[in-house]
């Protein structure tokens, strides 16, 4: 009997064991870990596109690229698109075709569009998580609210590093990233 009950035990420990190492996939954002890393994103961004002279705002590396301003609008129009899309919330400035691409300019819209989001992510509802945006994301799905979040980071950090490469080309060094 003792020993059926010390294989039970042991069956029951393994089991407890097993289950203790099974990963843990959240189905929901943590939105105070996700906003310290947009914060990060915000400040290392803004690092990048100050480190541009004002005079290089209108550079591009070859004809089919953006400019190193056009880049810079483009990370803050489409977060701030996208996460009016998801919220509804009121955007820092008009979503058009031809905003400016001076350095002031672009260097004061993405800091307006971080900010944007940094007070539109605490308001996100489940709701607006689980709810699928219509978007032309070449090849995939409709995302939802989740998705639509972290591929916008990823975005981000696409069209940042675009920008690294730029400073690169005019021989500057770019800010060192810190996480």
């Amino acid at each position: 009997m003792l020993r059926l009950m010390r294989g039970a035990f042991l069956i029951c420990a393994a089991a407890v064991c097993l289950r203790a190492q099974e990963p843990k996939v959240k189905t929901v954002l943590d939105m105070s870990e996700f906003i310290q890393d947009w914060k990060i994103s915000k400040q290392f961004t803004l690092d990048v596109a100050n480190a541009m002279p004002a005079e290089f705002y209108n550079f591009k590396p070859s004809p089919d690229e953006m400019t190193f301003g056009e880049q810079i609008v483009h990370i803050a129009g489409s977060s701030v698109y996208r996460f009016h899309q998801i919220t509804k919330l009121e955007p820092p400035f008009a979503l058009r075709e031809n905003l400016p691409t001076d350095k002031q300019s672009a260097v004061k819209m993405l800091e307006q569009s971080f900010d944007y989001v940094l007070t539109a992510l605490p308001q996100i509802t489940p709701e607006e998580l689980r709810r699928t945006f219509h978007t032309n994301w070449k090849g995939r799905p409709d995302p939802d609210g989740r998705a639509m979040i972290m591929n916008m980071f990823v975005h981000v950090a696409h069209h940042r590093a675009q920008c690294e490469v730029y400073l690169r080309v005019k021989g500057i060094k770019p800010p060192e990233y810190t996480f």
